[in-house]
């Protein structure tokens, strides 16, 4: 990330924070849903030996109107401070930096079509949990972790909000099918309130409150990857069951079993899924 656009960044991230619990009730989550989450089998491992989820930044996704103004929008621009699009759109790329999301499919059962989506071979894994599990198992205090639908719309009619993070919630309508969850970090906002509790419970000193929550905030800019961020989290709390592809072989579910039992999670269900199974008998 450009640190020399971290002032503008903290600004814009100030204002979606102060704007997000008002939101309308299309955008919120209701109810604790199933979410999943698939994935292929280098990405599960490098799950259960960091102990995080990866966040991808907006810059890193391959569809370019995932993350992005509408036409409306950039008609709307302020000529007087970005003389061209492209003057725009590199300065949105600039702020994007200091983001990174997390995609979550929601669906009380489990999908062919996701598992054709992000399968590239037979082998893979989907994570089965719930909306209170997934954001209770996120315990990295460097974040205050946003979550929200994502919105479908027509990006040459609707017009989205104007706070640049807010548009991170929007995809166009021929991606409607993913029924999308998305979890939002961004640089300078920490989770305050778990930290407080944290301070609590360790019986540190009031006096002592800010300037720990100030170093979370810096701590919050050090990205891990290039492409997006590891988050800590607590993987007995966020897995409820794990799905193996329908195509998987007998030992590629043993070697899933295997390696949960490696990190401590033998206890956990591990389920070959049945989709692909011939129901003539």
């Amino acid at each position: 990330m450009d640190l020399g656009y971290k002032d503008k960044a903290a600004h814009h991230a100030m204002g979606f924070e102060s704007s997000y619990d008002y939101y309308d009730e299309q955008y919120k989550i209701n109810d604790n849903p199933t979410v999943w989450r698939y994935m292929n089998a280098d990405h599960f491992e490098s799950l259960l030996s960091t102990k995080s989820l990866f966040f991808t930044k907006p810059t890193a996704f391959l569809d370019p109107l995932s993350t992005n103004y509408t036409m409306w929008n950039m008609r709307d621009v302020d000529k007087s401070i970005f003389a061209t699009t492209e003057d725009f759109k590199s300065y949105l790329e600039k702020i994007y930096e200091y983001s990174a999301l997390s995609s979550w499919h929601i669906n009380e059962h489990e999908s062919a079509g996701m598992w054709d989506l992000f399968l590239k071979s037979q082998d893979g894994i989907a994570i089965r949990t719930t909306y209170d599990r997934l954001l209770g198992s996120i315990k990295d205090l460097r974040y205050k972790v946003f979550a929200r639908k994502v919105q479908y719309i027509d990006f040459a009619k609707k017009q989205v909000s104007e706070n640049i993070f807010d548009t991170l919630f929007y995809k166009r309508k021929s991606y409607s099918y993913e029924n999308e969850l998305r979890l939002l970090i961004i640089a300078s906002r920490i989770d305050a309130w778990k930290s407080q509790q944290l301070f609590i419970k360790e019986e540190i000193y009031a006096s002592e409150w800010q300037s720990r929550m100030d170093a979370l905030k810096e701590r919050s800019f050090a990205f891990s990857h290039l492409h997006g961020n590891l988050v800590r989290c607590d993987l007995a709390h966020l897995f409820t069951q794990i799905y193996v592809s329908p195509k998987s072989s007998p030992a590629f579910v043993q070697k899933i079993k295997a390696l949960l039992s490696e990190h401590g999670l033998a206890y956990k269900d591990v389920i070959q899924s049945d989709l692909a199974r011939d129901y003539i008998y």
